[in-house]
């Protein structure tokens, strides 16, 4: 008869010492596999990678940021185009209305149309110099294109449709003349319509640079552009007690000008310092 502890499968007996000395009940309550201790520590080592990925992306996103140059750029082209907001009376030969820029100039008769048309393309191109300057020294570009284009096609479409709304011959271009209904309406009355033109480039800069703070200067620059070309702002200062008694500007044209321009200048220094802080850093 067998014995009683003996293996049932004919195997050695159960607390019989095996080959390395060791029981069998011993053998089979060893410690875990090495790769069940790597899967276990695998998800926490995965949530440090992922957010050491992220903090390098901000720290390379703000690296590239370089936004603060277009805000100051055009606060000082909307200063320098003070001496174009004086009134055609005070103006040494008034262009004449059919070779006024109605939509950039405002009123038939003022030369600050062409100086707007001047400016914005010259600025863009300076602000795309920029920015390839910038890719260079910190090795990251920004997709500035896109701001660049949008920018660039609103001029462009502001010199466009106001002689092409008036075609009338021969008739097969005669549907030309519904393009009346793209001119910006009341908003290019007091010759601020470059401000806008100026806000929705910066929209698409906002989203280029992946800025949140360049978004919310965008929509408090729109603000003031829709402001300054919709009311005169100076009735503000008026109630205040401010008069230009005896002075040769129109007392429209300088606190509609200058209140868009001291929101680019504070905001684009501002930016300039915190980017300068970082980079420090």
């Amino acid at each position: 008869m067998a014995d009683k502890d003996s293996d049932p499968a004919g195997g050695r007996e159960r607390d019989e010492p095996g080959a390395d000395g060791q029981t069998g009940q011993q053998e089979t309550s060893g410690e875990p596999e090495p790769a069940e201790t790597g899967t276990a520590e695998r998800p926490g080592g995965q949530a440090e990678l992922l957010a050491e990925m992220k903090a390098l992306r901000r720290r390379a996103r703000t690296a590239r940021h370089a936004y603060w140059f277009p805000l100051v750029l055009f606060g000082l082209l909307t200063c320098a185009a003070t001496p174009f907001y004086i009134p055609p009376a005070h103006q040494a030969g008034a262009v004449s209305q059919s070779l006024s820029l109605p939509i950039l100039g405002g009123f038939p008769g003022l030369t600050v149309g062409y100086y707007w048309l001047a400016a914005l393309l010259g600025g863009l191109l300076l602000t795309l110099l920029w920015y390839r300057w910038n890719a260079r020294r910190v090795g990251l570009a920004t997709p500035a294109r896109g701001y660049i284009a949008t920018t660039a096609a609103l001029t462009i479409l502001t010199l466009v449709i106001p002689p092409l709304s008036q075609v009338r011959s021969p008739r097969w271009l005669s549907w030309l003349q519904h393009l009346h209904v793209l001119w910006p309406g009341d908003l290019v009355v007091r010759g601020t319509f470059p401000f806008v033109i100026i806000a929705a480039g910066l929209w698409v800069l906002a989203w280029a640079e992946r800025s949140r703070a360049l978004a919310v200067i965008a929509a408090v620059y729109t603000a003031t552009a829709l402001l300054s070309s919709l009311y005169n702002t100076e009735n503000v200062l008026f109630r205040l007690g401010w008069d230009f008694p005896g002075s040769d500007w129109s007392p429209t044209s300088l606190p509609n000008l200058l209140l868009p321009a001291f929101v680019l200048l504070a905001a684009g220094a501002g930016a300039f310092a915190v980017q300068r802080r970082r980079t420090r850093a």
